[in-house]
Parts: C-alpha cells; structure tokens; sequence
C-alpha cells in the first residue's frame, strides 16, 4: 500500500528542491563541474517520483509539481540540437562583440605593440642600407630584387581552393600562436606581435624603396584589414592570459587563469570564421590580375568597415558572461 502524499512529499521535498537549485544556477552557468554529477543523480530520482506520482497521485499539485521539475531537468541535461544552433548563434549575435568591447583596452594594447612593430621595422630599413638584410627573409630580397612580387606565382603552382586552404591554415597557426604564447605571462604574446610587426613593415619598406609599393597594395588592400584586426584581436586574448598570470587579484593564480582564459577564448573563437571567410577572399581576389588594385582596395576597406561595425554595433543589450561578472566581482572587491 501506497504512503500517504503529505508522507511522500514530505520525505522526497529535500532533492526536489536541491533539484531546483541546482537547475537555477546551471541556467546562470554558475554550476560547478563536480556537480554535475549530483544534478543527474536527482533528475534520475525525480523522475522516479514522478513515476510513483502517475501511479498513486494523478492530478495532485505533487504530480504536477513534479512533472514540470522533471521537464525542466531533462531539458537541462539532455538539451536538443537546436538550442545548441541557439547557442552559437547567440554567441556571435551577442557575446562575441560584447566581450570584445568589454576587453577593448587589451585589443588597443595588442593593436599599439603591433603598429610599434611596424614602424620599428619600416625605420630601420628606410634609414640603413643593409636593415633589409638583417629582418626580410633571403627569398623574398631575391624577388625584389628581380623586380618581381613573391606573389605572383601563387596561382601558377596551386588553384585557388588550394592556396585559400593553404592560407586559412597558416593564418590560423600564426592566430593561434600569438594567442597561446601569452602563457609565458604575456611577453610570448608581446614578442610574437612586435615581430610580426617588424617584419611585415620591413618588407613593406623594402617593396616601396624598390617601386614595388603598389604592387604589395595591389595584393595586402583586399585581404589586410580584416586579417591584420583578427591578429590584434588574437593578440589582445594572449594578453589577457598574461594579466591573469601577472595580476590575479585576490583570487588564485590557477583560478584566475581559468575564469580569464574562457574570456580569452572566445574572442578567439569567435574570429575563426571570419579568419576562414577572409583566407578565401586572400585565395581568390588578392592574387592574379584579375580584379583590378581599386576594386581590391574598395573591397578591403568595406569587409574591413563591416567587420569594425559588427564588432562595435552588435549585441549591446547583451551582459557580461558570468564569467566575466565574477572577474569584475572580483576585481571591484581589490579597489
């Protein structure tokens, strides 16, 4: 024979209403991985009472009680595809752009090491006759020299579907690395844009002391805006790792690696199909004469403008992530 339901209620209400702590705070995102592992045990154990209330409590507020508690738990842990599809759209609707803005000062700092680079660079081959030797690789001098772009045979060796998956992939390497280097507390990141840097301002000095100049335009106007942002962008993320390993305030230096480096991570993740989308327009448009200098200029410049206006514009109604709400706790509590 069935307890009674003032029994039954009153003897299961504990993990039925842990149950609902823990689904609260899983949709703040505040739930630790550990316990994750609780809040399956209790779903598993709700839907057993809610087993038990079909059976002896049909209709009553337990069953139905227990019936919406089941719903929300199962959507919790077994949450569909599409809200998943919701979840990345949400991303780069609103997170994406709204982390960036909230990390912006990091982003200027990257942007500053890299125009620091640069000029650096540009200087020291338009003032000493032998800079050229010392920061531009030997075979692109030798292409100069010969009055040629090392460019302009791209297409001869491979199609353009090749060269933009050539380039998507190395211009993913360099994004990758100039993020993770900020684990040497930041100054892997800092090396790594300063000379990029260096370097492409040397060669970029070097084309316009030889008359290459519009020519080198002729190939970076259509492609550069854009990837040269997403490298600053991947370059503020490294950053951010360093200050966590440098600046962790009062929390642990492992903790605030961890909550820093999520913050970190989507800004990289969230350049990567831009940094695909800009790798075809590199494959196809940027090489050849195909397209004249103009067009590609035009084209940079607008994917570059619109680029900047999302980046800007989008998912201002957006908060910060949890993530980033208990840094910034964390933060205010040091001053």
């Amino acid at each position: 024979m069935a307890e009674s339901l003032p029994a039954f209620v009153g003897r299961r209400r504990p993990d039925w209403e842990a149950l609902q702590e823990l689904l609260a705070r899983q949709r703040a995102g505040t739930v630790r991985l550990e316990e994750l592992r609780r809040l399956d045990t209790l779903y598993r154990r709700a839907a057993a009472d809610l087993a038990h209330a079909q059976t002896f409590y049909p209709g009553t507020d337990a069953h139905r009680f227990l019936n919406q508690l089941c719903g929300q738990g199962y959507a919790a842990i077994y949450q569909p595809p599409r809200d998943r599809w919701l979840a990345v759209r949400d991303f780069f609707r609103r997170e994406f752009p709204a982390t960036l803005r909230a990390e912006g000062r990091f982003v200027a700092v990257s942007a500053s090491l890299f125009i620091l680079g640069l000029l650096l660079g540009a200087l020291v081959v338009l003032l000493e006759p032998r800079g050229a030797e010392l920061l531009v690789p030997q075979g692109v001098r030798d292409h100069v020299a010969a009055g040629r772009m090392w460019t302009d045979d791209i297409l001869s060796v491979a199609p353009p579907n090749a060269v933009s998956s050539g380039i998507a992939t190395n211009n993913l390497t360099v994004v990758i690395f100039t993020f993770a280097s900020g684990i040497l507390l930041g100054l892997g990141t800092v090396f790594t844009l300063v000379n990029n840097g260096v370097q492409i301002g040397a060669i970029s000095a070097l084309c316009a002391r030889e008359g290459l100049g519009l020519k080198l335009l002729d190939f970076v106007s259509a492609h550069g805006p854009v990837e040269l942002s997403i490298i600053t962008i991947a370059g503020g993320a490294g950053l951010i790792v360093g200050q966590a390993l440098i600046d962790p305030g009062e929390l642990p230096r492992a903790q605030a690696l961890a909550l820093r480096g999520k913050v970190a991570v989507k800004l990289v993740l969230g350049c990567a199909p831009f940094l695909a989308a800009i790798a075809m327009v590199e494959g196809f448009i940027s090489p050849g004469s195909l397209f004249p200098t103009a067009l590609k200029a035009l084209l940079g410049l607008t994917l570059g403008g619109l680029f900047w206006a999302y980046l800007l514009r989008a998912g201002r109604d957006a908060s910060l992530s949890s993530t980033s709400l208990r840094w910034a706790m964390a933060s205010s509590r040091l001053r």
